[in-house]
């Protein structure tokens, strides 16, 4: 789990209006390295701004159409996000309407689930933001402008009602500094304001501005290959599952080459919380892939590993926007079924592997399923999502520079009064908001390894305890739990484990101390 949130934010902005002239139209290329991230397509008038964005990781099309009033405030955005090459996989339309200080965002979601609906208040002078847009980044420094202050606050409303600040540093004729949570966003820009490009230092991501008849325009994505590497001891085969609910999910099972008539030990990854494909990658922290490494350590050593792209995700169908927890849990159990009915599968030892969120579910699997042999925690929850929520909106708040220290209590209270609005709309935020993991993990029986680092600030280290002693108490005699120093909620090796820093870090392969004792620990018990 990159955070224990699950629930897609579409973001927006008002812009300062424009002179009345023909639409501009442009190109806007992201990169993270030489690596494309995305690719928009915009037009805009002093009416209406379009836009078409193109992601990467995971394969997004994002269609978005924002109308403008005369004095260039925003009347009404309404946005069209679906997965896959052709975003026609749960694609879901979001709608916010603007009549003076108030918002109503209205949400279609895919799959035929109910229309979530939501009112909120709207920062005066909000001026569209949507992440790795180079649009709504030319349309905020436009806003900016249009205060003729070198530095000017430019309220950013999040479509959950919550809203960010956008601090704008004009450094010239030529360039600004945007500053949002901490991250500093260096951009260029032309004598009149137009947006040009810019680079994130602590993320090694740029943004270029292209003109329209770019051929970079026709950009698409190309799916990740998950094949095994040459020489590997094992096999790489795509399959789907097929869960009781009709849902069909893609993933990939790293098979040991073996004896004919052999059957294997195998494990199941659960990724953590957010739309994460099978190796639980994250884009912007470039070769940050963790269940791809794990599958090929465990592999390497006799073990099958089946991991999978989560609903909605690369391969996988959506299935309804009500899904919780629960269940995703229904989707492991549906992919331990899969793997018993193989001939190359030894059904006697199965387990399973889950990180962050991932961490929540496994418990839930075990404690139903006695035959499981074993089940691994890395950075599971033993607090509920309200404890886990809070704890990471303080620290997200204490955090940000912009905010002074005697107005954090007051921050923190108006962000958790706008959180437990959204808590009727959003089921997976409910359930998790509610949840409690300690009953079930006193159900546990199976053999259980938790692995925590010590500098994990998203689900801390003490829960690691908790967990243990829970399932102790109550009669699991196989319980084993290993912390590791310098270890964050991503596996990787960072002494601070601060969230806002993970994209300043040296390295994006996981602890190899952390591998080893995950892949010795398995080895000995399945």
């Amino acid at each position: 789990m990159k955070t224990i949130f699950r629930c897609a934010v579409v973001a927006l902005v008002a812009a300062a209006p424009l002179s009345a002239q023909a639409p501009e139209r442009a190109v806007f290329l992201v990169r993270l390295g030489l690596d494309t991230l995305a690719v928009e397509t915009a037009t805009w008038t002093a009416a209406r701004a379009d836009a078409t964005l193109r992601l990467r990781t995971p394969i997004v099309k994002l269609d978005r159409h924002i109308a403008f009033t005369p004095s260039g405030d925003v009347r009404e955005v309404e946005s069209v996000a679906g997965y896959g090459i052709a975003g026609d996989s749960a694609r879901t339309r979001a709608v916010i309407t603007v009549q003076a200080d108030s918002g109503h965002l209205r949400v279609e979601p895919a799959g035929g689930a109910p229309v979530q609906e939501l009112r909120f208040a709207m920062p005066s002078g909000a001026v569209p933001f949507t992440n790795l847009s180079g649009q709504t980044l030319e349309l905020a420094l436009r806003r900016a402008r249009a205060s003729r202050r070198d530095t000017s606050d430019v309220p950013l409303l999040l479509s959950n009602g919550q809203s960010l600040r956008l601090r704008v540093t004009r450094l010239g004729a030529d360039s600004a500094v945007l500053s949002i949570s901490g991250v500093d966003i260096r951009a260029r820009t032309d004598a009149v304001g137009h947006f040009l490009g810019a680079v994130i230092p602590s993320q090694g991501a740029t943004f270029e501005r292209l003109d329209a008849d770019s051929p970079v325009a026709a950009w698409m994505p190309v799916r990740p290959s998950y094949a095994a590497p040459a020489n590997a001891p094992y096999v790489a085969e795509d399959l789907v599952v097929r869960t009781p609910a009709g849902i069909v999910l893609a993933g990939t099972l790293t098979m040991p080459k073996h004896a004919a008539g052999a059957r294997m030990p195998a494990v199941v990854l659960i990724t953590g919380s957010g739309a994460q494909d099978r190796d639980e990658a994250i884009p912007s922290l470039g070769n940050y892939h963790p269940f791809r490494e794990i599958a090929d350590s465990l592999s390497r050593r006799g073990i099958a590993v089946l991991r999978l792209d989560d609903r909605g995700i690369g391969g996988s169908a959506a299935g309804p926007a009500s899904a919780t927890s629960a269940d995703y849990a229904d989707d492991i159990r549906a992919a331990l079924a899969l793997l018993r009915a193989r001939a190359d599968v030894d059904p006697a030892r199965l387990g399973l592997v889950g990180h962050s969120e991932g961490g929540l579910i496994a418990p839930m699997i075990a404690a139903r399923d006695s035959t499981l042999r074993a089940i691994v925690l890395v950075a599971g929850p033993a607090k509920t999502g309200r404890e886990i929520l809070a704890f990471q909106r303080r620290q997200a708040i204490a955090g940000d520079t912009s905010i002074a220290p005697a107005a954090r209590d007051s921050v923190f209270a108006r962000a958790t009064e706008q959180f437990s609005r959204t808590l009727g709309t959003t089921p997976w935020v409910s359930f998790f908001e509610a949840y409690d993991p300690l009953p079930t993990a006193r159900l546990v029986r199976a053999r259980t390894l938790i692995l925590q680092g010590e500098t994990d600030r998203q689900v801390t280290a003490e829960q690691a305890s908790m967990l243990a002693d829970a399932m102790r108490k109550a009669g699991n005699r196989h319980v084993m739990l290993r912390t590791f120093p310098r270890m964050n909620h991503l596996m990787l090796d960072d002494a601070s484990g601060d969230p806002a820093g993970y994209k300043s870090l040296s390295s994006y392969g996981i602890s190899r101390a952390f591998l080893g004792a995950l892949t010795e620990w398995l080895v000995a018990n399945l």
